[in-house]
């Protein structure tokens, strides 16, 4: 697949990667390479965001600096939106590589992500970004990444996609995502407090943007899942009536209110919902 451009957005570096994007553009003329303003913020959403702002085409797609795609990725992509009219996002599967760029043979599929996955994602995040490619409507439809965000910012992009649109899973790997270790990811820890704090300002920027969108359902969705996901995090990471009470007493010196919610949820769909 040939008719695509490249967009290379420089966030900072201090390498010489500019010299090196230097010679890629004089000898293709679908490859820009561009310093984001300073209009744009700091950081990976504020390039991806200034990137889209001035691409051309159709469909968007996604490629952080240490990942890479596999040549087919959009020969494989790109005819499903000819054939699935109401699908906004094509995605696929991730192998892992060295740092070095070896292929691992693990692979991470994305099966889960096919159809109407809002539900799902509300629980976890199961998609890459270096995988999908989508529509240029849905940005304007669903809004730009949100710049607040440097963990789970994809996840919060994905989950208001998927309140829009259905999604399409190709079983084919389409990228390769190195491990190392200064992945962004390795950032996110066990403690269930901290884990806690994320997916609640996650849930927070959902029901900002909700706002005169959701009906009563989608709340009732929403919070059915925000309880699911507190107690697999209390199961898995609290072990004890000891650990569980600490975690909650950790919750309510943070906010009284937000502990007041949480025990509320916890009476709602331990007692009353059995």
């Amino acid at each position: 697949y040939t008719n695509w451009e490249c967009i290379v957005v420089d966030d900072g570096s201090t390498d010489n990667t500019a010299a090196i994007l230097k010679e890629y553009c004089n000898r293709d003329s679908r490859i820009q390479f561009l310093t984001r303003p300073d209009n744009f913020p700091k950081g990976s959403n504020g390039s991806r965001n200034y990137g889209v702002s001035i691409s051309k085409g159709e469909l968007i797609a996604f490629n952080d600096d240490d990942d890479f795609w596999l040549p087919n990725k959009l020969e494989w992509q790109v005819p499903i939106f000819k054939q699935h009219f109401e699908v906004g996002l094509v995605t696929g599967h991730i192998e892992y590589v060295s740092q070095e760029g070896k292929r691992s043979g693990r692979v991470i599929t994305q099966k889960g992500n096919h159809g109407k996955v809002f539900k799902d994602l509300l629980l976890k995040n199961r998609m890459s970004m270096i995988t999908p490619v989508l529509r240029r409507e849905v940005f304007d439809k669903v809004g730009f990444f949100n710049t607040d965000f440097r963990i789970f910012e994809d996840w919060e992009f994905w989950r208001r996609v998927a309140y829009c649109y259905p999604f399409y899973s190709i079983d084919k790997v389409l990228a390769c995502v190195r491990k190392h270790d200064t992945n962004t990811s390795l950032i996110v820890t066990d403690d269930p407090f901290e884990q806690y704090l994320r997916y609640k300002t996650l849930n927070k920027a959902l029901l900002e943007w909700g706002k005169g969108r959701f009906t009563k359902a989608d709340l009732k969705l929403i919070e059915k899942v925000s309880w699911k996901r507190y107690r697999k995090l209390l199961k898995n990471h609290c072990k004890g009536i000891g650990q569980k009470l600490l975690f909650f007493k950790r919750v309510l010196a943070h906010s009284f209110k937000d502990g007041l919610q949480l025990l509320i949820l916890f009476v709602k769909y331990n007692i009353f919902n059995r």
